[in-house]
């Protein structure tokens, strides 16, 4: 209830704040609006409008209108292009409090890349003009390519990598570093957004992309933007929204694995020019990859995804935007399946049949959930105001089975939560001449926790500490040779599954009592523990950042955010109501894993931080030369364990980057050029241990740094077909030592989860066959080389490179309703792969491995209107 009244406060506030500020607000702006199509009449949906004198940029919506708002009185000349067409450039003359109506008729070329609009300044943008690396793909991309989940993002992406296990556990990767913990007490590196509201939580940051205006990859540190969880880049996501008129589309698809597919949109004006409201659907479930011996398939998938959004145009200068997202998950479970021990009958490859025992009990089940209100009120003359207030609530509850056997050792379930209530006031400052910026103040409240229950039958799970006690043993100097060898005689080594069929062990050892056992006591067949970890935060952040032209080529851009935040971290775990004969073994009675706390111990701890950046931009026609550095920071980490709590403290890096971008070739090429260096103190980084319950744990890895290239070049070869290719190239590893001078555990190692090389490419080919109908075929490649799956850099813990191939093809027919039909294949090839390896089993000395995406092929039907 506190956070339902906080989210309401906030939006009360807002909505008075803008309306008393529309009261005085003075009306000297104007606008530009008007309608793209072909000298035919066909509406082109996506084409860029852009004022060239100012950054002002739109793209058109679906029936090619666009409007350009809070632009002054005076000259212009309004640019607009769009792919496989002649750019189109007219003088528009503007008077103070008007309204121009430019429609515009493009004739069909044999080049001209579009130019990517982008607001990652918080102002209207194409890329070329943002003096940072930002890779950016319009919806329309992302449907041409069948973008609808984040690991696909990923391949067309140079630098960054998605690993998608499932919704409840995704890793984003931006230049090899990683973002994936679980632990409510751990800050994520990545920010991801979703219309600039923080989703950043890794256990409900997976969502899925449709009907999407497009989505935006900021790399290097980007705190000055996009908040304190920027340390190393962002993902944003932006939804389209409602426009004035009718408009609708559905896709319907099947495919192998049984899988359907159906997403789509109504865009539906209910008071003209007033009030506007599109709703959209997404909806994906095939049956897993894997088949379990035990019961059930496993490695499936199950989503359903809903979206309203709600537009207010309560006068000229005001537009109100209520955006409501629901995403319900209901998975199989993930196969971790081990490699040491195959089920009966199979083998222990990652993608062959597994034999988990707990069968239909293994699954993923989440909700998320949140409402934003976003309104953008412009002010006088140059000044507009931007209010986002939101609520956001996950609950995840994941089913896994950590040993990868039939043995009854490993039941382990993740019981994550979490709210925020989030409100942010910005101000931006447009001056067409010389500067450009914004400044305002955010405040940001979470609080959340992750639940680890724990079940096992202790006659099986003997068998996993039998290793460990023998080397004890051997390596006890207080024992003679004679004394040893009774011991281990009495301890024989016994695995966990022979020949599929678990072992059990059904009393403790019958050894000398110095060793503080009951000799010969059973072993329960069932125990049940867990522990909890909290966290919450809240945080106070003022920020501001402009760019000033220093002439009409060169611009400097300079960005400040300071930070307050509270932080409290918390650790429970009851004595188990069934106390363990192997915990009085161990010596962790009555519990096995989780140290008992009887109680819910928490600490709290404040932090002051700064991130910022400089950077310089160099515009010529349209490319651009431009170098930055820039401070990033992740918050300290507090780790509140029953004997002691550990403060990790704030991880820190430098970034320093040079980059060139633009077109060339008279429009037909389009590229962009980045390299840069990284220098971290305090790198957090994630172990997996029994302490955690073979869960990770944050530590302190020290000192590390990073070197990379990334390239990607697009070309037109023809009449609205493309061919485009991306290489980056990551050499990221820890130092040899730390800030004090001493030696480190990982030195030399590379970044887990970050391949040196990734290479993609592909083909968009469209060809006329006649007046209606048109042929597709959309071919594409990404490959990735070796990558580590822990930082220790285990050789078995690794992928080795491999390849991903996929295609879509198919035929579309343009009338006033327009019709696709065609074929999609994702893994076109089949190429075997894991996508982790290690996670919960490898802090018992068994690793489980996890199967990538098999192929996946159906057809699909598309209609839009």
């Amino acid at each position: 209830m506190k956070h339902v009244v906080r989210l309401r406060f906030g939006l009360l506030l807002a909505l008075a704040l803008l309306t008393s500020l529309a009261g005085w607000a003075q009306g000297r702006n104007g606008s530009i609006k008007g309608k793209v199509q072909t000298v035919t009449g066909v509406p082109l949906p996506g084409a860029t409008v852009v004022l060239t004198e100012t950054s002002t940029a739109t793209s058109t919506d679906q029936s090619g209108n666009y409007i350009l708002k809070n632009i002054p009185s005076g000259n212009y000349t309004l640019k607009v292009s769009f792919q496989g067409f002649t750019p189109h450039n007219e003088k528009v003359s503007l008077k103070a409090g008007a309204t121009e109506t430019v429609n515009v008729s493009l004739k069909e070329s044999t080049y001209n890349i579009n130019e990517v609009v982008v607001s990652t300044q918080k102002r209207t943008q194409t890329s070329i003009e943002v003096p940072i690396a930002v890779s950016a793909l319009d919806g329309k991309t992302l449907d041409r390519l069948n973008i609808t989940e984040f690991d696909a993002l990923a391949e067309y992406v140079p630098g960054l990598q998605i690993q998608l296990q499932s919704p409840n556990n995704p890793g984003f990767v931006i230049r090899g570093i990683t973002s994936d913990d679980g632990d409510s007490r751990v800050q994520p590196r990545v920010s991801v957004f979703q219309d600039g509201v923080s989703i950043s939580r890794a256990r409900g940051a997976a969502v899925e992309l449709f009907d999407m205006e497009r989505v935006e990859v900021v790399k290097g540190p980007q705190g000055t933007l996009f908040g304190r969880g920027a340390q190393i880049g962002a993902v944003h996501l932006i939804q389209n929204k409602p426009v004035d008129y009718v408009t609708g589309e559905l896709k319907v698809g099947y495919g192998n694995y049984d899988q359907k597919i159906a997403r789509g949109f109504i865009n539906t004006p209910i008071l003209e020019g007033k009030l506007l409201n599109r709703f959209a659907f997404s909806y994906n479930d095939r049956d897993g990859f894997i088949n379990n011996r035990s019961g059930g398939k496993l490695n499936g998938k199950s989503t359903y995804a809903f979206r309203d959004v709600i537009r207010v145009l309560p006068g000229e200068h005001t537009t109100a935007d209520l955006i409501l997202n629901y995403q319900y998950d209901d998975y199989p479970g993930t196969s971790f399946k081990s490699k040491a021990y195959a089920p009966a009958g199979g083998d222990t490859e990652p993608n062959t049949t597994a034999d988990l025992e707990q069968g239909e009990n293994l699954y993923i089940k989440r909700n998320v959930f949140g409402p934003t209100l976003i309104v953008n009120h412009n002010l006088s003359g140059r000044w507009a105001l931007t209010s986002t207030s939101a609520y956001r609530y996950f609950k995840a509850d994941e089913s896994f089975d950590a040993d990868g056997t039939a043995a009854p050792a490993l039941w382990l379930s993740e019981v994550a939560k979490g709210e925020q209530v989030s409100q942010e006031l910005r101000f931006n400052y447009t001056n067409q001449e010389k500067f450009s910026g914004f400044f305002g103040a955010n405040y940001f409240y979470e609080n959340g926790y992750q639940r680890v229950p724990f079940r096992t039958n202790e006659q099986s799970m003997y068998t996993l500490f039998i290793p460990a006690i023998r080397q004890q043993i051997e390596g006890n100097a207080q024992l003679t040779d004679a004394q040893k060898q009774g011991l281990l005689d009495a301890i024989p080594l016994v695995p966990l599954v022979t020949n599929g069929v678990p072992n059990y062990v059904t009393n403790i050892p019958n050894i000398p009592a110095v060793f503080n056992v009951f000799a010969g006591a059973p072993l329960s067949t069932y125990h049940e523990e867990e522990n909890t970890n909290f966290g919450k935060t809240s945080a106070f952040e003022i920020f501001a950042d402009g760019t000033y032209d220093f002439t009409d080529k060169l611009s400097v851009t300079a960005g400040l955010r300071g930070t307050y935040e509270k932080q409290t971290g918390a650790y429970q775990s009851n004595p188990s109501a069934t106390p363990s004969p192997l915990g009085i073994f161990l010596g962790t009675y009555p519990n096995i894993l989780f140290a008992p706390s009887e109680e819910k111990i928490s600490t709290t701890k404040d932090y002051f931080s700064y991130v910022g950046r400089l950077a310089a931009n160099y515009l010529f026609s349209r490319n651009s030369i431009y170098v930055s550095v820039a401070r990033g920071r992740r918050p300290g980490v507090i780790d509140v364990q029953p004997d002691q709590t550990t403060y990790l403290k704030p991880e820190i890096v430098w970034s320093y980057e040079a980059g060139v971008k633009g077109n060339v070739l008279g429009g037909k090429l389009n590229y962009d050029f980045s390299t840069y260096y990284y220098d971290w103190n305090n790198f957090q980084t994630t172990v997996y241990n029994l302490s955690a319950g073979g869960l990770g744990q944050s530590i302190d890895a020290g000192k590390a740094h990073s070197f990379g290239i990334e390239t990607g070049l697009k070309y037109n070869f023809m009449q609205n077909s493309s061919v485009f290719a991306n290489y980056g190239y990551i050499n990221g590893e820890f130092n040899d030592k730390d800030s004090d001078g001493n030696p480190q555990e990982y030195a030399g190692n590379t970044f887990r989860l970050t391949p040196k090389h990734t290479i993609s490419a592909g083909i968009d080919f469209n060809k006329k066959l006649g007046d209606i109908v048109g042929l597709y075929v959309r071919p594409s490649y990404s490959y990735k080389s070796k990558v580590y799956f822990e930082d220790s850099n285990s050789e078995a813990l690794s992928q080795e490179g491999y390849g991903i191939a996929n295609l879509m093809a198919g035929f579309s027919f343009n009338k006033a309703t327009r019709y696709e039909i065609g074929v999609f294949a994702k893994n076109l090839f089949d190429e075997k792969y894991i996508i982790d390896a290690g996670n919960t089993g490898n802090a018992f000395g068994i690793p489980t491995f996890v199967d990538g995406q098999r192929t996946l092929y159906g057809l699909e039907f598309k209609v839009s209107f």
